[in-house]
């Protein structure tokens, strides 16, 4: 059922529930009005009884009852009538076949008197007023009902007329177009899911861009090294070059870097899958740092670079595989790009209820144009293309951060040197 049918059936039904509840109250307003008037009518029987059995000629001239009425006196012979009497001198069959009640003045009974079957509807005032109501109540039904109608259509229409747009809009985005934007528009409701949905399409087109700058670089930085290991095994083939063992170790750090290209690749795609889980677990800071440390002794040795680690508190909650790669992935970098015979700094603490993990090194700074774009997919500046690596390290660190409910930041200078800072939220500390 559409929108407009569903919200017309909601609006019939509001009006049948509320015409019934009328009808509900006009009854029990008849009922109650009948009653009083019958009241009335018992009370203006017996004054008129009392005023003729009391020869009260003052009373009689303010006293009166539209209906049948019989007087009798205390012996039953009948005083006086309004309606005469019928064939032969008798009264109506009904009325002197009527329940003849007493009348008493000062204790005594003086008379009796008894009054005609009469109903609510055959008094003539009754009858205009109740015969004006039904043309009002009828002619407030037909214009009720109308108005109901149309508010129903039109509220309907308003509410399904954007819902419609963001339907066709929403199948469009299914059948690939995403270029189009969306205008919210309509009920508070309706806006907010417009903009959801304006928001989750500015993100498609966002992602399909990265997806397609990242699958030229991907193809550019695949067929490089496999274009040159091709050429030089074809070249010791054909004769042209000789297999001389330089060549060889050549050959095989261009393996290796698509070797690690790829692992980086498959490691990126698993932590950017929605499936992805943290092993979360208490994580000593101390034997974080010295492992690490441990891991990259070798390679600060050959740069003659110097760690300095700096652990200000005990431990905390993490995922550590991934935290442990995360700040590989940075010491490795800082290695790679710290002036030899420098230093590389390493610290662990807590600030402002965040957990902070900064790595440092001193070296050629990375240009301010560069900075912002660091983290995204296979970038690699123009101070290291002529390095190694698979332009994933920091992609890697930052969605390890993002993982953690955290975020990477990076500040580069020519006076401070290069600071990479994982910063975790309170939660993981």
């Amino acid at each position: 059922m559409t929108l407009v049918k569903k919200t017309f059936l909601v609006f019939v039904t509001a009006f049948i529930v509320q015409l019934a509840i009328i009808a509900v109250l006009l009854g029990f307003g008849y009922r109650q009005s009948e009653n009083q008037w019958r009241q009335v009518r018992i009370q203006q029987a017996r004054e008129m009884a009392v005023s003729i059995l009391s020869g009260d000629t003052a009373r009689q001239e303010t006293t009166s009852y539209g209906g049948q009425i019989a007087i009798y006196d205390a012996n039953g012979q009948l005083v006086t009538t309004n309606r005469g009497m019928g064939m032969r001198g008798t009264m109506s069959r009904i009325l002197s076949m009527a329940t003849r009640t007493p009348v008493y003045v000062d204790n005594m009974l003086v008379g009796y008197y008894s009054t005609g079957e009469e109903s609510f509807g055959e008094d003539s005032a009754n009858k205009a007023l109740l015969e004006s109501m039904a043309w009002v109540f009828v002619a407030s039904l037909i214009l009720s009902l109308g108005i109901s109608l149309l508010a129903a259509l039109y509220f309907s229409r308003k509410v399904s007329s954007p819902a419609d747009r963001m339907s066709v809009h929403l199948h469009e985005m299914t059948e690939g177009n995403i270029s189009d934007p969306i205008v919210p528009h309509g009920s508070d409701e309706l806006v907010r899911i417009a903009e959801s949905i304006e928001s989750l399409r500015v993100r498609l087109l966002h992602e399909r861009t990265v997806r397609a700058q990242w699958s030229q670089d991907l193809a550019h930085d695949l067929r490089t090294p496999v274009a040159s290991v091709k050429a030089q095994l074809e070249g010791m083939a054909d004769g042209v070059l000789s297999p001389t063992s330089e060549r060889f170790e050549r050959t095989g750090r261009e393996l290796k870097r698509m070797e690690s290209l790829i692992d980086d690749l498959e490691t990126l795609i698993r932590l950017e899958s929605p499936e992805t889980k943290l092993s979360m677990a208490a994580i000593d800071a101390n034997s974080f740092a010295n492992e690490l440390a441990e891991r990259f002794e070798a390679q600060l040795m050959l740069k003659s670079l110097r760690l300095n680690k700096t652990v200000c508190f005990g431990s905390f909650i993490g995922d550590a595989f991934l935290l442990s790669r995360a700040v590989s992935n940075l010491l490795s970098n800082a290695i790679r790009y710290g002036d030899e015979g420098g230093q590389v700094d390493l610290s662990i603490q807590e600030e402002g209820g965040r957990l902070l993990i900064r790595v440092h090194n001193t070296g050629k700074p990375i240009p301010p144009s560069e900075i912002p774009k660091v983290f995204e997919r296979l970038y690699r500046g123009e101070f290291a293309r002529t390095s190694p690596g698979s332009g994933l390290g920091l992609t890697i660190v930052d969605r390890i951060a993002k993982l953690h409910g955290g975020n990477a930041m990076l500040e580069s200078t020519a006076e401070t040197g290069t600071t990479v800072t994982l910063s975790l939220p309170a939660s993981t500390v």
